[in-house]
């Protein structure tokens, strides 16, 4: 992987490992039909989900900074 900007980083790799784990579990809920189980299950994954959204948008924002910043000099 390396340093290439498109790496996962290792929370990043942590947090989809995570948003799995959650996945699972939300799918054996809905199969016992555990509706309050899967719904805060379901918020939790919708968090996990925002947080390496939130991650690959600060990569992208500071990926544009860095070439603005290059092309001024």
């Amino acid at each position: 992987m390396g340093n290439h900007p498109s790496s996962l980083t290792d929370t990043e790799t942590e947090l989809a490992s995570i948003a799995r784990m959650l996945s699972h579990i939300r799918d054996s809920a809905r199969a016992l039909d555990a509706q309050a189980v899967e719904y805060c299950v379901e918020m939790a994954l919708q968090a996990v989900a925002n947080e390496l959204r939130d991650r690959s948008e600060l990569v992208i924002a500071a990926a544009g900074f860095n070439a603005r910043t290059h092309s001024l000099q």
